[in-house]
């Protein structure tokens, strides 16, 4: 297959990058946010997004204001904050608990008992692993660099932001303190930030390629579920050009069509709106489907995982 496949040009991409900022930015308050005031707002950003089911990318802007959203709860806390309130949507939990691990990660400065007393007592108990793999994207942030200096410049980050855990051995002391499926998760959120912080696709590909082989997979995973939301508009053409050869293709598949059924999950009936032009796109979707409706069966979305994974 051609490199070109995958290809989106410079500024389409950049602008759709700083969308997304600009997007999950949106959401933020920058202040204490009551319970009651949480749930209302998520209902919102999740009705909005329902009444336009049949647009990706209006469903994409809806998950992101509830991340923004989220973050700020998890930032400015209350005692009467949780996200075991069974009167938050449920297609918003997956997105609550990604924003609200994020920040708790900021709020902790990256200490693992606290961020594991967090996620275990403010967690709706099947998307704990949704908050641990916030944690992945702030892991990314707060990496020396350039892309640092970027975020604490668009104030994503305080400008004078310490430096996260060190990364030798690919923050092999820090993630230490976790299981192997907590490392997984860990590892997707830090590829979808690798997304937003390589020029192309497949050079943030590439860098998730000479990880450890352990973290490649998740890696790769968050980095297409990041691509998906970032270029929802193009999503067809993405999922009909996803079969890039050698190892990564089936974790970029996969995050892919994650992406896919996580925006059913958080907009009902969208799927169903989809009508496929392309044969490959046509069966990922028929996966995007089944996967929906095991997830519909199960009453929730898996953190991150497909039940039935491409390989």
């Amino acid at each position: 297959m051609s490199k070109n496949d995958l290809s989106i040009s410079l500024i389409p991409l950049a602008l759709r990058r700083m969308n997304g900022v600009k997007t999950v930015s949106s959401g933020a308050v920058n202040r204490t946010i009551p319970q009651d005031e949480f749930v209302a707002g998520c209902t919102k950003y999740q009705k909005d997004a329902a009444a336009r089911k049949e647009s990706m990318p209006a469903i994409v802007d809806g998950l992101w204001r509830c991340e923004g959203f989220s973050t700020t709860f998890g930032k400015y806390r209350l005692p009467e904050n949780t996200l075991n309130d069974a009167r938050i949507p449920r297609g918003a939990y997956g997105i609550t608990h990604v924003g609200y691990g994020a920040a708790s990660t900021e709020h902790t400065l990256f200490d693992t008992a606290k961020l594991i007393e967090i996620v275990e007592t403010k967690s709706e108990p099947n998307y704990r692993g949704c908050a641990y793999e916030g944690i992945g994207s702030i892991l990314r942030i707060y990496e020396p660099g350039i892309f640092k200096f970027m975020c604490g410049v668009m104030g994503l980050i305080p400008r004078n932001a310490p430096p996260g855990p060190d990364k030798t051995g690919f923050f092999a002391k820090f993630f230490s303190a976790y299981p192997a499926e907590v490392q997984r998760l860990i590892t997707h959120g830090y590829g979808r930030l690798v997304a937003f912080s390589k020029l192309s696709v497949y050079a943030a590909i590439e860098e998730a390629m000479q990880l450890p082989p352990a973290f490649r997979e998740p890696a790769v995973q968050g980095i297409a579920f990041a691509f998906a939301m970032m270029n929802a508009v193009e999503m067809p053409r993405l999922l009909e050009n996803s079969a890039l050869d050698g190892a990564a293709r089936a974790p970029f598949q996969n995050g892919l069509v994650y992406g896919v059924v996580f925006c059913e999950w958080f907009a009902p009936g969208f799927l169903a709106t989809w009508k496929p032009s392309g044969k490959l796109e046509e069966r990922l979707l028929a996966r995007a489907v089944e996967e929906s409706a095991k997830t519909l069966k199960r009453g929730y979305i898996l953190p991150f995982q497909l039940e039935n994974r491409l390989t």
